[in-house]
């Protein structure tokens, strides 16, 4: 995933409480512009742009989807500038305004979007709508101060989000680059145990069932002091890339030095045996011989309800039942897990 994409929430989260008090100023404008002469502003279009501007503030508050969050900024500018320009159309006397009134939401509205492009669209269309109410008689013979006017706000408005966007882009990088690290457990490139409980705890408080499966690697320490540390470390990175390549887990983790957890989402007990046992397949031929090793797995389902360490010391138990009944197998609820069909790795 690109890094950009990676920062989307965090830019999210930080530009979303200034971007809705933005709006909701804008909000509160209009209505004083409306409540001065209700007699002729309070009808069925203006009341119809009010309610869109307020749904619109609304959404833009909950909405999780970054793409949508992205657009609606757009959408509130395009709509509060179709209803200042309707009003000003019905009012010949506040064209005086036209010209302020475009200068202030082009230059207001640059910390509304994500990117310089989609500023530069919008202010575009901001001109587009507001021009043709631009009383042009009062500005006779000084037309050149109106582009003037124009090419500033926009150049400001510009300038403001390009350095803003472009700074907090660079510091959002740098965070993800530290919290990457922070999570990933050097060696295998796997989530650590931090991150890893982290994802299991989050899977919880979201309402999701599934099996953790704990995983030993059988007689490590042996190995380790037969062989040397670095084949120690390449059965570890054996053991991750085992993890990676077999498809089925939602996320998968280095939680101690031998041991690795894996998040597997759903309620059928069959999906999750043959994930484990066509898992235990694959790190059993992962390594030629003579640094062949096998892994022990024990498998404990749980719900929205479960404790996470009650989950946990379940799946280490059904994992030191699997070592002490022969090792390189599976076990949940203290029995052996049996393949129902043959296991294809």
């Amino acid at each position: 995933m690109p890094a950009t994409f990676k920062i989307r929430p965090r830019m999210r989260t930080l530009l979303s409480p200034a971007v809705t008090k933005i709006e909701m100023a804008g909000i509160v404008s209009w209505l004083c512009v409306l409540l001065i002469e209700p007699a002729t502003t309070l009808n069925l279009l203006n009341m119809l742009v009010t309610a869109s501007l307020l749904v619109i503030w609304y959404v833009h508050r909950v909405v999780a989807d970054f793409r949508i969050w992205r657009m609606l900024g757009g959408v509130y500018i395009l709509i509060l500038s179709l209803g200042f320009a309707h009003v000003i159309d019905t009012n010949v006397q506040l064209r005086v305004f036209t010209l302020p009134l475009a200068v202030i939401i082009v230059v207001s509205s640059a910390i509304l979007f994500v990117t310089v492009q989609d500023y530069l669209l919008s202010t575009l269309l901001v001109w587009i709508l507001m021009w043709p109410n631009l009383d042009v008689g009062f500005y006779r013979e000084l037309e050149v101060y109106l582009v003037i006017f124009c090419v500033a706000s926009m150049s400001i408005g510009f300038t403001l989000s390009f350095t803003y966007l472009r700074n907090m882009r660079s510091v959002l990088l740098v965070e993800s680059e530290f919290r990457t690290l922070a999570e990933t457990d050097f060696l295998t490139s796997l989530l650590n145990r931090r991150a890893f409980m982290g994802f299991f705890q989050n899977a919880l408080a979201e309402g999701r069932s599934g099996y953790f499966i704990m995983l030993d690697i059988d007689e490590f320490k042996l190995k380790n002091d037969q062989y040397g540390h670095d084949v120690g470390d390449k059965i570890l990175c054996a053991m991750a890339a085992c993890l990676k390549s077999t498809p089925g887990s939602h996320s998968v983790g280095r939680i101690g030095g031998e041991e690795f957890g894996v998040l597997l989402l759903g309620e059928d007990d069959a999906v999750a045996h043959e994930y484990a046992l066509r898992l235990l397949g694959n790190i059993r031929c992962s390594v030629l011989p003579p640094h062949q090793f096998t892994c022990s797995a024990g498998v404990a389902q749980f719900r929205a309800t479960s404790d996470m360490s009650a989950v946990l010391k379940c799946a280490d138990s059904n994992m030191y039942k699997a070592k002490h009944d022969g090792k390189d197998r599976v076990f949940q609820d203290g029995k052996q897990v049996k393949p129902l069909r043959p296991v294809t790795t």
